[in-house]
């Protein structure tokens, strides 16, 4: 009789524990999906801002075969490069702020 009731703890605790790990491991798959949602958000703004980043390369490039190279219009490409990239800091600014509200 003594082991019947030693098989039943050890089935009553083993069951819990099965249940504690379950939870645990999806708790951190659901952890697991919200990090890699934010992993593919940041990747295509970077895909985004690589292809416009070519794009500013290219009117350079285009810039310096047809004028060549002259200190004004790298100047040039630099304030829009700045003023671009100010803009994008104000537009992920403001999702963090509607984020928060």
């Amino acid at each position: 009789m003594s082991t019947l009731i030693h098989a039943d703890i050890f089935f009553f605790v083993t069951t819990f524990a099965v249940i504690v790990v379950a939870v645990a491991l999806t708790v951190a798959l659901i952890y697991l999906a919200k990090v890699l949602s934010d992993i593919k958000d940041i990747t295509g703004q970077l895909k985004e801002e690589t292809r416009l980043f070519r794009g500013d390369i290219a009117d350079l490039r285009a810039n310096v075969r047809k004028e060549g190279f002259r200190i004004e219009a790298f100047f040039g490409f630099l304030k829009s490069l700045l003023r671009r990239t100010g803009s994008a800091a104000k537009r992920s600014a403001s999702k963090t702020v509607k984020k928060k509200e």
